[in-house]
């Protein structure tokens, strides 16, 4: 997945409420993991994501497991 469509992803559901659901975060997280890894460009942009945007709080931890595995592997 390229950077920058998780960045166009991530824009889009922003622009309802300014908040990404945890719904959102599902959409997301298949984005990143659709070829079964998370590369460096994907663990950057969710680290950029998770510190600058809105998540509610099951979108965050959900999206947090993502970097945690990325780092386990």
């Amino acid at each position: 997945m390229t950077n920058r469509t998780l960045q166009e992803a991530l824009r889009e559901v922003l622009a309802d409420d300014g908040k990404v659901s945890k719904y959102e975060a599902q959409v997301l997280r298949e984005l990143i993991m659709a070829d079964g890894k998370v590369s460096p460009e994907e663990k950057q942009f969710l680290q950029k994501a998770l510190r600058e945007n809105q998540f509610d709080d099951e979108a965050f931890e959900k999206l947090s497991q993502v970097l945690l595995r990325a780092d386990l592997k």
